[in-house]
């Protein structure tokens, strides 16, 4: 896994403020990456505390990196670049909304070594724009990711489910335009009401229904389905976790492992498809790396408790291979025991 030192310019550069946006409840748990001293300071802190890591990459988090001023973009990326050029860094991330990529952006991340820009598109549906105050559309986003893959820069692509106006429908046409523009990452963070926003008050006034965190858990993990069979990696599911995150959180589905929940949610899916197809006298054992047993059993051992209101319980076993690698499993069917009934 490579080292990411997160670098946050919470709210910098945005031009609109979005019906659900507080930066300040979201990265205020982060070091703010104020000026070239404060920067260098936070890489060299997070270097020495994780030394001799094949990957180093400096990201830049909270904000639109390429709506600020040019000048703004060349002092923080210049911050960077002695650690780019000393081989202690190996490459810069950012993050920044689709209507600020145009070509000769494009241009300038790459001669400053970007090497990835994850881009804010919430949503590929054009009415769930609009009510979430983004000020852009899907087709910005598209070209934003075109242009940026041209450039030979890999891109990576942020979606929020639960936005006001979107269905489920519209939703997963949204992962497959997501899947058409392959992207090399995604990022899913279903929507939370935040206090201090304008959805704040749209949920107040009965307007905006959240999801609950079973619809989210469902929805994320559909969404990762799709995304994996078509080599997409999903690398957060959630907000990231903090005190001042759940101090802001006033509705919706949030959880500190959501990740975890949607990664139980998947395995319930793969256990319940191979169980469906045991014949009368068979009985399958699981063999599974012992890291992933917390996410297959799931918490409050989710996991078991509905493939035993299914009627699978006694038809399973589970084993830990402690050899095994991390995501893999083997399935052995074989006779059911005596003891089973039928």
């Amino acid at each position: 896994m490579p080292l990411v030192i997160p670098l946050f310019i919470p709210h910098r550069g945005c031009p609109h403020l979005c019906l659900f946006c507080n930066q300040h409840s979201v990265t205020a748990a982060g070091q703010a990456a104020s000026d070239a001293a404060a920067i260098g300071d936070i890489i060299r802190t997070w270097i020495d505390r994780s030394p001799g890591r094949d990957e180093v990459q400096a990201a830049f988090f909270g904000g639109s990196f390429t709506c600020l001023p040019q000048t703004e973009q060349e002092r923080l990326l210049a911050a960077v670049r002695p650690f780019v050029d000393s081989g202690e860094v190996h490459s810069i991330r950012l993050s920044t909304r689709p209507d600020c990529i145009d070509a000769e952006t494009c241009r300038f991340l790459r001669d400053h070594r970007v090497g990835i820009v994850e881009i804010g598109v919430q949503s590929f549906d054009d009415q769930v724009l609009r009510a979430a105050r983004r000020g852009h559309t899907a087709a910005d986003s598209r070209r934003a990711v075109e242009l940026l893959q041209q450039a030979g820069i890999t891109v990576g692509i942020q979606l929020m489910p639960g936005l006001p106006g979107e269905t489920h429908r519209s939703f997963i046409a949204g992962i497959r335009q997501t899947i058409v523009l392959a992207p090399a990452v995604v990022r899913l963070y279903p929507a939370v009401v935040l206090r201090n926003t304008g959805l704040e008050e749209e949920w107040q006034a009965g307007r905006y229904r959240p999801l609950s965190l079973n619809q989210a858990v469902a929805k994320t993990a559909r969404a990762k389905e799709l995304l994996a069979a078509a080599g997409i990696r999903v690398i957060r599911m959630g907000l990231q976790p903090s005190a001042e995150l759940e101090a802001g959180i006033v509705a919706g589905p949030y959880h500190p492992a959501f990740g975890e929940c949607v990664q139980s949610r998947l395995w319930f899916k793969r256990i319940r498809r191979r169980l469906a197809c045991l014949t009368q006298d068979e009985h399958l054992t699981i063999r599974i790396s012992g890291r992933d047993r917390s996410a297959i059993v799931g918490r409050h051992r989710v996991t078991l408790r509905r493939l035993a209101a299914l009627g699978y319980a006694s038809l399973f076993t589970l084993e830990e291979d402690r050899r095994a690698a991390r995501g893999s499993v083997e399935y052995i069917v074989g006779q059911r025991p005596p003891s089973c009934p039928s």
